[in-house]
């Protein structure tokens, strides 16, 4: 009977101590306190894909001006960030001889024109005389004609008067007379035909034929040959005199283009970045004057990975930003040019963005060659996606790993698409596995694991725990 009471008093004991503990904990379990977490509610925001880098600013329309020939600097007309115009003068050459030999060149011209001149005259002068030597020939055929035919009548009389001296019709003094008449005509006859054909010398059909021409068909065609063929040697003094003219004026043209030169003029609208030469300096062509640029044609020069240009094309808009304190922190662009080769050792390539205007108006530049700046081009069209802060993700450790449950806890986001956010529902935490892409301006773009609505914990700690109970902060 003792046994059995002390045994009773033992679990009477045990149970009252253990009802004692059990209130112990209850009323510490009622007095404990949930931690409090910072959220932000997931929700969908307009997002667009943009590759961001960087590059330089450099000019697309530049020109080195030199001088096209010898010479010594006379003027220097513009200064470096003066703006010149296209035609404007720079700077000028000594020219003093050049203005000496033109005036030679002027007074050779003028001399040449005259002996022209001269040619031109005799050249007329020579078918004017063509044209009496064929008067000339003319008239006389004509009196050849007529003294052929007062011979031939005379040779009729004289054998008739011959006739009648046989016969002792007429006495020998009378015959005597009329033979020497007879004998008169005959000679005045053979000269006028000796004359006439001293004339035609020149005009003949065998002097046409050696000088190459055909012989004509009428009369007018043989008129202008013989023309052509009398008056031959004067053209060819006129062609001469034509062509001594003609050097002589390419020689003046030759020495006003060297004077022309030697005023050194800007190739374009533009900036002078650059003078090189000082007055009395002396320059060859190989001597570098000056360098222009245009600074309203700037563009931005960067560098594209490969894995990133199918995503570009030429004509995508670009946003180009300056480092503040910048008068102009952000300038827009188009990409103009994609260059067609690679670089072997960075797999990338050069990709040209044009500035759209305006800028650089006026006489102060805002925008310089060669300024650091930063460049988006936009790769995708615009979405509303789910984006989160990037404090959002709980990160454990550089590389991925796997709960028991094989869920990714953790993420390097340059290298996986997986991460892990502590999600409150109820005031309880969950720990969900997210799939990431897109990471810009401090947020990260949540493609699935949250939905609109959830609320996310900011800044989770390695302590916290999932089923936790925990207090929101919106």
């Amino acid at each position: 009977m003792r046994r059995r009471l002390g045994t009773f008093k033992v679990v009477f004991i045990g149970i009252l101590v253990l009802y004692n503990g059990c209130t112990s904990r209850s009323s510490q379990k009622q007095g404990f306190t949930p931690p409090s977490v910072q959220v932000v509610r997931a929700r969908k925001e307009p997002f667009q894909p943009v590759l961001n880098t960087f590059g330089t600013l450099t000019y697309s329309r530049k020109a080195d001006v030199y001088s096209f020939q010898e010479g010594t600097i006379q003027t220097l007309l513009v200064e470096e960030g003066d703006r010149a115009t296209e035609g404007q003068v720079l700077a000028t050459l000594s020219r003093e001889r050049l203005l000496i030999a033109r005036e030679q060149a002027i007074a050779t011209v003028t001399c040449r024109k005259s002996m022209l001149d001269l040619a031109e005259v005799k050249l007329m002068e020579g078918f004017r005389a063509v044209e009496a030597r064929l008067l000339s020939v003319e008239k006389a055929e004509a009196e050849l004609a007529q003294k052929g035919v007062e011979h031939a009548r005379l040779a009729e009389v004289w054998e008739t008067k011959k006739k009648l001296f046989h016969v002792g019709g007429i006495p020998g003094g009378d015959v005597e007379a009329f033979r020497t008449q007879y004998l008169k005509g005959k000679t005045d006859w053979e000269q006028a035909a000796r004359d006439l054909e001293i004339q035609r010398i020149g005009f003949r059909d065998e002097d046409l034929i050696q000088a190459g021409y055909s012989l004509p068909a009428s009369k007018a065609e043989r008129i202008t040959l013989l023309k052509e063929l009398g008056t031959k040697t004067l053209k060819t003094e006129r062609d001469v005199a034509q062509g001594e003219l003609s050097i002589a004026r390419a020689e003046l043209h030759r020495i006003e283009l060297l004077l022309s030169e030697t005023e050194i003029r800007s190739p374009l609208d533009g900036i002078v970045s650059q003078r090189a030469i000082e007055i009395g300096e002396k320059v060859s062509p190989e001597t570098l004057l000056f360098s222009i640029y245009d600074p309203e044609s700037l563009y931005a020069s960067v560098e594209v990975h490969e894995r990133d240009l199918p995503c570009i094309q030429v004509g995508h808009p670009a946003t180009i930003q300056l480092e503040p304190p910048h008068p102009i922190p952000v300038l827009s662009g188009k990409v103009r040019l994609i260059a067609p080769y690679l670089n072997s050792q960075s797999l990338s390539t050069k990709v040209r963005i044009l500035l759209d205007p305006p800028y650089n108006k006026g006489n102060g530049l805002q925008v310089f060659p060669g300024t650091f700046v930063r460049v988006k081009i936009p790769t995708g069209p615009i979405e509303r996606l789910i984006r989160i802060p990037e404090t959002c993700l709980l990160t454990e450790d550089s590389t991925v790993k796997h709960s028991a449950g094989g869920v990714p806890t953790a993420t390097k986001l340059d290298s996986t698409l997986y991460g892990t956010v502590f999600v409150v529902r109820d005031s309880i935490l969950f720990k969900v596995p997210v799939l990431l892409s897109n990471r810009t301006e401090g947020k990260v773009e949540v493609r699935s694991g949250i939905e609109e609505g959830d609320l996310i914990v900011v800044n989770p700690t390695r302590t916290m725990e999932q089923g936790e109970r925990v207090e929101v902060l919106e």
